[in-house]
């Protein structure tokens, strides 16, 4: 709306309700959580490797094969891999959304376009909820369990990073719950590091620690921190991805979607992730 065509309806006009609708053309969004975890999935297997309604994956048990020093002459040993199987089975997840038509007409905004972001975010949202999960599952499986007191504290950190390193892997990424976070902001160590880190609130990332990429989310557990080696940490197993179907109740005047996805999530190798609690 041009300045003119405002200044007119600010002299001309004594209906409040006449300047409201032609102002406020779109919605204001409510606030979104940072959606952090989905893209530090290590395997993603697609529909098309799902031939069924599960998969078995295999995974190659480590330092099954081993080198011996043979004398002159001795016969060489024979030795073979191994492989432990986990089965995985997507699960369907979704909603349904629907608007009159009168809502749709008499809306100031895109009602079922804005509703299809929502959807979509929430969907993601999910996602992200799951698999947080999974690094929790991980870390109980394989004890890696960092228990803190009532501040996370560079010890922890470095603990943690340690109970993947003797399994051979590499840290890469920490996720932060929120009420963690200014205990991070508040380590004299970090604070000057990240003076030439990286700030980027729009993915979530407040900096790097000990090389690993630092995220924050209310999708972890309060007062929980995650250390994880992002190439072996998790699995997603995805049957079917986020699918939107439009459809129309003619007799009730309804115009709608319906968003399904199918996903199996699951922790990849177990010693893979950490978890650091605090109170």
């Amino acid at each position: 709306m041009g300045l003119k065509k405002l200044r007119e309806l600010l002299t001309t006009t004594t209906e409040p309700e006449v300047i409201e609708s032609e102002i406020y053309q779109s919605l204001i969004d409510a606030v979104k959580a940072n959606l952090v975890v989905a893209p530090l999935v290590g395997l993603r297997i697609g529909s098309q490797s799902i031939p069924g309604t599960s998969i078995d994956v295999d995974l190659q048990d480590k330092n099954i094969l081993t080198v011996q020093s043979l004398s002159e002459g001795q016969e060489i040993p024979l030795t073979k891999e191994t492989v432990s199987t986990f089965n995985v089975k997507p699960l369907k997840y979704g909603l349904r959304l629907a608007i009159t038509r009168e809502m749709m007409e008499d809306s100031k905004f895109d009602m079922l376009a804005h509703q299809l972001d929502e959807t979509g975010y929430q969907m993601a949202r999910k996602l992200d909820s799951l698999l947080v999960a999974q690094i929790e599952a991980g870390d109980s499986s394989a004890s890696n369990t960092v228990s803190g007191g009532t501040a996370l504290v560079t010890t922890n950190i470095t603990t943690a990073m340690n109970n993947l390193e003797t399994n051979d892997y590499a840290p890469s990424d920490l996720i932060l719950h929120p009420n963690v976070v200014a205990d991070v902001r508040n380590i004299d160590t970090f604070v000057e590091a990240d003076k030439a880190g990286i700030t980027d609130p729009s993915k979530g990332l407040i900096g790097t620690i000990f090389g690993m990429r630092v995220h924050v989310t209310s999708q972890a557990t309060a007062n929980y921190a995650y250390v994880l080696d992002r190439r072996h940490a998790l699995l997603l197993a995805e049957k079917r991805p986020i699918t939107v179907e439009r459809f129309d109740e003619v007799q009730r005047d309804l115009t709608g979607a319906a968003i399904t996805a199918r996903w199996g999530v699951r922790y990849l190798r177990d010693a893979a992730n950490a978890v650091i609690t605090t109170t």
